[in-house]
């Protein structure tokens, strides 16, 4: 009889403890497998977020754009090339041949649209305060009358080439500080703000 008591106790010893090993099995499993799916989940998501930042920092680069200077007068011009990074418009092409010139050509605008360009000069430009004491050789006028054909003529030129369209050359307008007319006292010409620019020699 105690030997039948005893293999009945072992038997549920036996029980007892397979069935606290398997619990324990299973409920360490379970939190193992959590861990590990939390932790590549935060690991995606940072991933994402530096490659997000990344890419926001990260500067634009600005395409260079290629576009014609020409210097002169009438028909006789020269051609010097240009290479700006970013959008050119017609201020970038005047201040260009400012700086390639030495003269002195700031203009309150110079604003496109509607198949024309309305350029207006500064007070301080070469047509009202002459050319500069020094002049650079290749670029040297004789007279403030050459100079400020040669500065219109070649404006005109440059904007129209640069512009182009199949219709004809883009119209250009010159006008004073004030948006009115151009008025050279130097040279006692005026060119009129509501007309298209033919020519320095041409107009009234």
């Amino acid at each position: 009889m105690k030997r039948i008591l005893a293999i009945t106790c072992a038997g549920a010893l036996v029980l007892a403890l397979a069935s606290c090993s398997g619990g324990q099995g299973g409920s360490g499993s379970s939190a193992s497998t959590g861990g590990s799916s939390g932790s590549v989940s935060s690991s995606a998501s940072a991933s994402g977020s530096d490659m997000s930042g990344a890419e926001g920092s990260a500067p634009s680069v600005q395409e260079t754009q290629s576009a014609t200077l020409y210097i002169g007068m009438d028909e006789a011009f020269r051609e010097y090339p240009l290479e700006v990074k970013g959008e050119i418009t017609p201020e970038i092409l005047i201040q260009s041949m400012a700086e390639l010139t030495g003269w002195n050509l700031d203009v309150v605008s110079a604003v496109e649209g509607n198949g024309k360009v309305v350029v207006s000069f500064a007070d301080t430009s070469a047509l009202f305060v002459g050319p500069p004491e020094e002049q650079k050789e290749e670029f040297q006028m004789l007279d403030a009358g050459q100079l400020d054909q040669t500065i219109l003529d070649s404006i005109c030129k440059t904007i129209q080439e640069w512009i182009g369209t199949e219709d004809g050359a883009v119209q250009v307008y010159f006008a004073g500080p004030d948006g009115g007319d151009l008025v050279l006292e130097g040279v006692g010409v005026t060119i009129s703000a509501d007309q298209p620019y033919t020519g320095f020699a041409k107009e009234e």
